[in-house]
């Protein structure tokens, strides 16, 4: 899911939001990690119960979520990540933090992120080996067989020994691919159930519609953060069944510096020194930062909000064409 600001000839969000598994998938045989850190066994339930099957692995902010950072390589294409591309990524990664658990303060509530610090032996930072092709490009498009692979990989590295160390089964994952992409968020979507319950970020190296190769943004990162929260897209052709293209132009109009309506600088320009964007009282409201917002007598179909929960919409159409995934 893409958008451009046709008024200013600029790129906007470019960033593909909550994608929603629907098939049923068969998992491949998992593959050894990579150093720096080795393969922990896979749990015995993999299918968590209770509140994870309407949130999925991550909840609120206000809860104490932990963040694993995955650096993918596809040594079929000689597609790696080095360790000074890592490190970009771990800045960027504490940005998006920092920002996110500041402007969570901003609404009364301390977030509790733990994540990847680049220290070294971090138990929250892998290294892995791509069975299946990475695609990348504008479109994105990747797999059904990466996507099956990716959900494997979460499931193995969602460990008790993990969830004892910080205190919490709340565990996000940030997968990080080495080519262009359009960055997008597997969220679990509460119909599912006990079905595909870990989330993920596919943060892609570099941003696909820059001209010249730029690492994706630290805007980008808190954007698709936020996304495995329950933020929805709030640029047109959002995928959220409850944005629609009047809440759209609202949201241009009044919160034109809201993260998910857009990553960018006014410029079409990314940012790397700072987020210089916020998270709106709608955006606070859909991720239960705040309890109400002005949206709610403007726009009825926002009294549907679970905060933090995604929904499937009345109805679907195809979104890759050979994933097995819809947008709504």
């Amino acid at each position: 899911m893409k958008k451009r600001l046709a008024a200013l000839l600029l790129s906007a969000c470019l960033l593909c939001g909550c994608v929603p598994h629907r098939t049923v998938q068969t998992l491949p045989e998992m593959p050894s990690v990579e150093e720096p850190s080795p393969t922990p066994p896979p749990q015995t339930e993999l299918l968590p119960q209770g509140e994870q099957e309407l949130y999925g692995s991550v909840g609120l902010l206000e809860e104490p979520t932990v963040l694993v950072s995955v650096y993918l390589n596809d040594a079929a294409t000689g597609s790696i990540w080095t360790r000074e591309a890592r490190a970009e990524a771990q800045q960027s990664v504490a940005m998006a933090v920092d920002w996110i658990t500041q402007q969570a303060a901003l609404y009364g509530v301390q977030a509790q992120l733990s994540y990847d610090d680049g220290s070294d032996n971090s138990p929250l930072s892998y290294t892995y080996s791509l069975h299946s092709r990475l695609r990348g490009g504008v479109n994105s498009e990747e797999s059904n067989d990466f996507l099956d692979e990716m959900d494997m990989l979460c499931a193995t590295l969602d460990t008790t020994d993990l969830q004892n160390r910080y205190g919490t089964d709340r565990i996000g994952f940030l997968l990080f691919l080495p080519v262009d992409g359009t960055s997008f968020t597997m969220a679990h979507y509460a119909e599912d159930g006990a079905n595909f319950t870990y989330e993920y970020c596919c943060i892609y190296r570099y941003d696909a519609y820059a001209t010249q190769a730029e690492p994706e943004s630290p805007a980008t990162f808190a954007h698709e953060i936020l996304h495995l929260f329950g933020a929805p897209d709030l640029y047109e052709g959002s995928s959220d069944p409850y944005v629609d293209g009047e809440l759209t132009a609202y949201v241009e109009q009044t919160y034109p510096d809201d993260i998910m309506l857009s990553t960018y600088a006014e410029d079409g320009s990314n940012v790397y020194t700072s987020i210089d964007k916020v998270i709106s009282p709608l955006t606070a409201y859909c991720i239960g930062l705040a309890d109400s917002c002005p949206e709610l007598a403007l726009f009825p179909q926002l009294a549907d909000v679970e905060p933090g929960v995604f929904r499937y919409g009345s109805g679907t159409s195809d979104y890759w064409p050979d994933s097995g995934v819809v947008a709504v």
